[in-house]
């Protein structure tokens, strides 16, 4: 096995999804359209995302046993993406998560399932360290353990190995000692609500300035309908958002985040990098249900041309 895959870490489920006429107070009653249901979980769309790209995907979760983790899995399976590493617990609930659609906005409620710890194999850490990239979110491989190795050591083995760990923090879900995290990254997402989260009573620059300082290569920040920004130590770089009719925004940062990688793969122009990404995101919130954004790199090129973005001969090489 080369090196010419990346491993995701983290959760898959079933997006119940269900459209309200108003977002409800406090107390209050609603009734609401209950929609077909959708697969989802952030890592499994990104996951889903990368190898639609024909990028080769591993994919771990700690899931049960039962029907819905047969159905998530079999829908990743179908895609080419390889799940022989997800591990079992049959005392874990069901994954699923509650979307309501109400007054142009998406409500995303995550029930947990209550993992404390997830003991991975030697086969495990072993593909992991061979990767091109390793994608999760502090929480997801916060529980990992190898033997007496905690999540710190695994990560610090991983890099120290050559692969990059990739990181997406969308809404900043950061617990007391998770500090340690923010100084093992190599590529790291915001949104940024997240990124206020994060940077808490700092500047946006002296944040950025103390991610890069932990060694941190690419520090993005996502602006929703706004665009995105890409820092460096050499560059920072701004792109425009792309405007389009909404359907659904779930999944969009995934496929942001997921489309990234996947052109810095194939080209090392961070502003195409984040042009190509950005498009990508675009495209998916016309589609309904978090995978909106799997697709073709031929398919985001054409959706460029259609905004009138005209990729230039220098995006070929995201096609070759």
């Amino acid at each position: 096995m080369d090196n010419d895959y990346s491993f995701f870490i983290g959760d898959v489920a079933l997006d119940e999804y269900y459209r309200a006429p108003y977002w409800p107070k406090i107390s209050d009653k609603v009734l609401v359209e209950t929609l077909k249901p959708q697969m989802g979980g952030s890592i499994a769309n990104a996951a889903s995302v990368y190898n639609s790209y024909n990028e080769s995907v591993y994919f771990l979760s700690l899931l049960n046993g039962g029907e819905i983790t047969q159905s998530l899995l079999a829908d990743l399976q179908k895609q080419g993406i390889d799940t022989s590493y997800v591990l079992y617990d049959d005392s874990l609930p069901d994954a699923k998560n509650i979307i309501v659609l109400a007054e142009g906005e998406h409500t995303l409620i995550i029930p947990t399932l209550g993992i404390q710890q997830i003991e991975i194999t030697h086969d495990i850490l072993d593909v992991m360290c061979k990767a091109k990239y390793v994608y999760t979110t502090i929480g997801e491989i916060r529980p990992l353990r190898y033997g007496n190795m905690n999540a710190i050591e695994i990560i610090k083995k991983v890099r120290e190995s050559g692969a990059k760990m990739v990181y997406d923090l969308d809404v900043g879900h950061i617990e007391s000692g998770d500090g340690l995290f923010f100084k093992e990254m190599d590529i790291v997402f915001f949104n940024q609500i997240g990124f206020d989260v994060y940077r808490k009573d700092a500047s946006y620059e002296e944040a950025v300035s103390q991610l890069l300082s932990y060694g941190t290569e690419v520090v993005v920040v996502t602006h929703a309908e706004k665009g995105c920004s890409v820092h460096t130590k050499d560059q920072n770089v701004y792109v425009e958002g792309i405007s389009v009719d909404v359907v659904d925004v779930t999944g969009a940062g995934d496929t942001f985040c997921s489309s990234f990688i996947y052109a810095l793969n194939k080209c090392n122009n961070l502003k195409m990098v984040a042009k190509f990404a950005n498009a990508a995101a675009a495209r998916s919130v016309t589609v309904m249900g978090a995978r909106g954004g799997i697709s073709s790199t031929e398919v985001v090129l054409d959706f460029m041309r259609e905004k009138g973005l005209e990729p230039s001969n220098e995006y070929n090489c995201f096609i070759e």
